[in-house]
């Protein structure tokens, strides 16, 4: 009982600073969960969240903090669930104006999922709260996953409406109800292709890790045009920004590149857009990530060859 009380003081007085302290984004605020085995931070599903930002004005990263391991990982995975609801919650009552997304990769877009779905059925016994979900019907206007273990293309209740990929295969954990993600769909987007080893079961391990280079500017369109409806909708105010951004054409500048903080725990990156001469976003801007008391200035990396992602 003690042990896990300290491990949460712990946790809590680890992000507190650079979390708790930061002003509410007056663009898009993103949550991203990192692959397993990637190392604390944004991990290679921050090139979507790094793209956003150079086109959404005032937008923030912050990582996700769990284990992201192999081992034990039921638990990891869960552990990441419940960071979701947590960190989207308590982000909710600090900053109930300000619109978030959410993105995963693979164990992250499990994770992440899960959050919303409740558990697939691998042994772990979250369930996403009412609570939790009355936040994210408030203030979530994107969804993202890419490579999910429990990526559904046959279920009992039928498939997921948010498919998006080549697969037509279930992945290793299939979901066995999604009921309460289903009024979400909308806002759902998961990418899985053929042959990837955890989404579609598969045997080709090179699709896991190819979600990024395929698929980063669809991406990064969708979640501006659903940010964009947000706020045409009337759904920020009290000094967010009220006008609506341009999407990225396919002449817009997006790079392939992750921005990757160092640190342990949470970070949250706080960008501003880069632009050239032409108001284009320009490759390589640099952010400002804050985490575990160090001010780094993180560029961007190439993410593209990185070779095979491990979920």
């Amino acid at each position: 009982m003690w042990t896990i009380v300290a491990r949460f003081v712990e946790a809590a007085a680890s992000v507190s600073h650079y979390i708790r302290e930061e002003p509410c984004a007056t663009g898009l605020h993103m949550m991203v969960a990192r692959g397993s085995s990637e190392a604390a931070g944004l991990g290679r599903i921050g090139v979507v969240a790094r793209n956003v930002t150079l086109l959404i004005p005032g937008s923030t990263i912050e990582a996700i903090d769990y284990p992201a391991t192999f081992t034990n990982y039921s638990d990891s995975e869960e552990k990441g669930a419940i960071a979701f609801e947590k960190r989207l919650t308590n982000y909710h009552e600090r900053c109930p104006d300000t619109k978030v997304a959410l993105l995963g990769y693979s164990q992250g877009a499990h994770a992440m999922m899960d959050s919303l779905c409740g558990n697939s059925g691998e042994g772990n016994d979250y369930q996403a709260s009412k609570g939790y979900l009355d936040v994210f019907n408030e203030t979530v206007v994107a969804a993202v996953a890419y490579g999910d273990p429990s990526h559904t293309v046959n279920g009992p209740d039928g498939g997921a409406p948010w498919n998006l990929g080549t697969s037509t295969h279930n992945g290793i954990f299939p979901r066995e109800n999604m009921t309460s993600c289903r009024p979400l769909a909308s806002r759902i987007a998961s990418w899985c292709d053929t042959g990837d080893i955890y989404c579609d079961a598969g045997e080709d391990s090179t699709v896991h890790g190819g979600y990024f280079g395929n698929y980063t500017m669809e991406t990064v369109n969708w979640i501006v045009e659903k940010y964009n409806a947000s706020i045409a909708a009337g759904g920020s105010d009290s000094g967010n920004s009220t006008s609506t951004v341009p999407a990225p054409s396919s002449t817009s500048t997006i790079s392939s590149g992750v921005a990757a903080p160092t640190g342990s725990g949470s970070a949250v990156v706080s960008a501003t857009p880069s632009a050239s001469a032409s108001g284009a976003p320009v490759e390589g801007a640099a952010v400002s990530v804050r985490g575990s008391g160090v001010m780094v200035l993180a560029g961007v990396i190439g993410a593209v060859g990185m070779g095979l992602g491990l979920f």
